[in-house]
């Protein structure tokens, strides 16, 4: 939906702002950032303040906004970066500050510091388009899966006293808002078999491959041209993987990027890894403007058969991982480290899927106010798609 001053004739010539948190990044956050590219302006992205953040949810997001950001500058649909913007945009801020002309923002529920819509000024004023939310994807949903690991024994060291306490009522808020999602045009037999069932108890993504092709490069690779290979399960993504394909796609002139499915991901870390399944991870990872192509369903141990169908010359690994959780041990990388192409990139950070179960443990209390609220709001977008 476009508002009646937006100039259609125009608006590729316009630079057109889009802000958010987006913290956890999901392809939800991607998907939108894609929809906005495709309008034809230039793609001015504002990453919204932790303060702001903390001040409008109750909480200080997972990520800083400085991870944020460099996640957001990796998308290839992205032209520029603005780090700590206020939550609320005026046409003050929008015309003399972000020097664009338009605002465009999901259809779903945007309310600001004040308690009001964060963008009432550019809804006033006819200068905002809308795109269509992501359906069957969310932030929420990451967080409650974050919540649930500090219940495994592995993990139980990272929960802080205020977390049996908490847990409780954030997941009767949470499981009542993914079963609602969920069960959309079940029936009562089926409704209720599902709801024990933690690996379909999620929102259902709602996948098409047109969608899945609209995140593809669809780059050929380049005649004689140096092909790198690397792979992992891109779970929980941060600025770190943002920096690993950054590297590791400078080391030649096409870069392959190999995602191990949910199984694989879960005999190699075990449970309850992955976060999030291996399609929501394909689209984040081919969103990425390091990114030429994808194997879905990669394999842990590298072949020669593998190397020489895929014609790869480089395989590239980092040299800080989450090796304290591999359960495997056997080494995935011994074949191509025989074969003289295997090559260790420094992405210089040390972000870890540890580190990040810690962090959402230090905010628990205030992820279940926060995510009992967003429940809710959800709850009420969704309906109108019954």
């Amino acid at each position: 939906m476009i508002d009646s001053n937006v100039d259609l004739a125009n608006l590729s010539e316009s630079r057109i702002y889009v802000d958010g948190v987006f913290d956890l990044i999901h392809w939800g956050h991607l998907n939108a950032l894609r929809q906005s590219y495709e309008l034809g302006g230039k793609l001015v992205i504002g990453i919204i303040s932790d303060e702001d953040t903390r001040r409008a949810k109750g909480i200080c997001p997972i990520y800083t906004q400085d991870e944020r950001a460099e996640i957001v500058m990796g998308c290839k649909w992205v032209d520029e970066v603005m780090v700590g913007v206020p939550y609320d945009v005026t046409l003050d801020f929008l015309f003399n500050t972000a020097k664009c002309k338009y605002v465009a923002h999901g259809d779903d529920i945007a309310i600001g510091t004040s308690g009001k819509d964060c963008y009432f000024e550019p809804k006033n004023a006819g200068l905002m388009i809308h795109f269509k939310r992501s359906y069957g994807v969310s932030t929420s949903t990451t967080l409650s899966r974050l919540i649930d690991s500090l219940e495994f024994e592995r993990f139980i060291h990272l929960a802080n006293d205020n977390y049996v306490a908490v847990s409780s009522d954030f997941e009767k808020a949470l499981k009542k808002n993914e079963h609602e999602l969920l069960t959309e045009g079940l029936t009562d037999v089926e409704s209720a078999r599902q709801l024990g069932e933690r690996h379909v108890s999620y929102p259902r993504c709602r996948l098409s491959l047109n969608l899945l092709s609209k995140f593809l490069s669809n780059k050929d690779r380049p005649r004689g041209g140096k092909v790198v290979y690397v792979d992992g399960s891109f779970d929980l993504f941060h600025n770190g993987h943002v920096r690993f394909l950054k590297a590791a796609r400078a080391l030649g002139d096409y870069l392959i990027v190999g995602i191990y499915d949910d199984q694989t991901v879960r005999t190699i870390k075990g449970s309850p890894f992955p976060f999030t399944n291996m399609l929501d991870r394909c689209l984040i990872v081919s969103a990425m403007k390091y990114t030429d192509d994808v194997i879905l369903g990669a394999p842990y141990k590298i072949t020669k058969d593998f190397v020489k169908i895929y014609g790869i010359d480089i395989v590239a690994v980092g040299k800080y991982s989450d090796s304290r959780l591999i359960h495997v041990k056997s080494n995935p990388l011994e074949v191509v480290e025989n074969m003289g192409i295997l090559r260790f990139v420094d992405s210089g950070s040390k972000t870890t899927s540890m580190e990040i179960i810690k962090r959402v443990s230090d905010r628990i209390v205030q992820i279940r106010d926060n995510v009992t609220d967003r429940c809710r709001r959800e709850s009420i977008h969704y309906k109108d798609y019954e």
